[in-house]
């Protein structure tokens, strides 16, 4: 017997992915304060995978606290706060340069990060089959979704 699961780009149900930029400039979440500095509600809310996509791209980070990260990027100084564990990241932007290319970076940090969750949730997936559970085959598809393909029994 075989069971296929589609993991579409993965974690989307599972750890939720960031406001994208063109979002940003519609979104009634964003607030602009009285020095241009702009609060936006992000979907950001995995510390640690926010924390690597960052890294990765080559942006300087600082993370005081678990709820907490500081970065600079050339366009802009951003600080990512939430409340709690758990919850969405609220994303402040200030010191902001170059607009369109500071969006530009974000919606590449965006795609990272997506990537990235992908990769934790297809690791956990495979790592946590049950043992009377093996995989048949994979596929990646054109959406960048995976079919996983089980065997049971």
């Amino acid at each position: 017997m075989s069971i296929s699961a589609t993991l579409i780009p993965l974690a989307i149900s599972l750890i939720a992915l960031s406001v994208k930029p063109s979002q940003a400039r519609k979104s009634p979440a964003s607030k602009v304060q009285q020095d241009d500095t702009v609060i936006l509600e992000t979907k950001f809310c995995d510390a640690g995978l926010l924390m690597k996509t960052l890294q990765e791209h080559g942006i300087r980070v600082a993370q005081p606290d678990a709820d907490h990260i500081v970065t600079e990027f050339d366009e802009a100084v951003i600080t990512y706060s939430r409340a709690s564990e758990g919850a969405p990241f609220m994303m402040e932007v200030r010191a902001i340069g170059d607009t369109e290319c500071l969006l530009s970076e974000l919606d590449a940090i965006e795609n990272e990060y997506e990537g990235n969750v992908q990769s934790y949730v297809y690791d956990r997936v495979i790592n946590n089959l049950p043992k009377n559970m093996s995989i048949e085959s994979e596929e990646v598809m054109d959406d960048d979704s995976i079919v996983i393909t089980v065997n049971v029994g």
